[in-house]
């Protein structure tokens, strides 16, 4: 009588196992991957600047399915001023915006939750996609690897601006001044279905604290398809709005040719200057 076999049972049980433990993490084996920008990377001041510190990440080589960075926004109303806008912050400055992170902040660093759509995420909760004026957003961002990113809704300012490279630079008088080599911040003036095109008031498109950025009459799909409102405030609180901005990598599936993502981070909220 011959031995027995017991390898085949082993074997299959080992391929079960490693089936059943890459679908709990999310990724399966093979399955395109996409780096996230970790919370780590990331450095928030006060309520108007940020730091995302890209020379850590990856850069792509041609076979990897990495494309471009995205930036999802959303808008809130407030009748609070908050100086150094926190997580603990966010549900006084708008209970939608607290609920809006938490949504989020599940994904966010997560080591087990991989393969989320990030857009049908944040879209869920009426995000949308960052631009920037005269120049494409996904070309920028995709430049930056290896740079520092830097955003700036200060008062000084006055425009809110995207700045890859140091915030600020020497004058060549060893004075340092705000760098000038920098992207103005746009709102959105489209989305995907069922959202659609739609018309931001002022029709400017930057992150300006305004009557008609605020006015309840324009916070809908038509024109302010990209603003929260807060309930129950008087026009006299209506005074202040913020801006909560996530990051994720995006790539392409080789094989479905569909997106993928990465896990996002929040770059943060940010005041918008008047």
């Amino acid at each position: 009588m011959g031995k027995k076999n017991t390898k085949g049972p082993f074997v299959f049980f080992l391929l079960v196992f490693s089936s059943l433990f890459f679908g709990a993490c999310g990724l399966l084996v093979g399955e395109p991957f996409i780096d996230a920008v970790h919370e780590a990377d990331i450095t928030r001041h006060l309520n108007d600047r940020a730091t995302i510190d890209l020379r850590g990440y990856p850069s792509p080589g041609s076979a990897d399915p990495f494309s471009h960075f995205a930036i999802f926004y959303r808008i809130y109303i407030s009748d609070v001023y908050i100086g150094a806008t926190t997580t603990d912050t966010f549900v006084t400055i708008n209970p939608v915006l607290n609920q809006n992170f938490t949504t989020v902040s599940r994904y966010i660093d997560s080591d087990t939750l991989f393969g989320i759509n990030m857009h049908n995420v944040f879209s869920n909760i009426h995000f949308r996609y960052l631009a920037l004026e005269d120049a494409d957003i996904n070309a920028v961002l995709r430049s930056a690897i290896g740079n520092v990113v830097n955003f700036d809704f200060s008062q000084s300012r006055e425009i809110p601006v995207m700045i890859i490279g140091p915030e600020n630079i020497d004058d060549g008088a060893g004075n340092l001044i705000p760098n000038p080599d920098y992207f103005v911040l746009l709102r959105a003036n489209s989305h995907s279905a069922p959202v659609g095109p739609f018309s931001p008031r002022p029709d400017h498109r930057r992150f300006i604290n305004s009557d008609e950025l605020r006015d309840p009459e324009y916070i809908n799909l038509t024109f302010n398809a990209d603003v929260t409102d807060r309930a129950g405030l008087s026009d006299d609180e209506r005074r202040y709005t913020y801006a909560a901005l996530f990051i994720v990598g995006v790539g392409m599936d080789p094989t479905t040719f569909g997106n993928i993502y990465s896990t996002p981070s929040l770059i943060h909220v940010f005041r918008l200057p008047n």
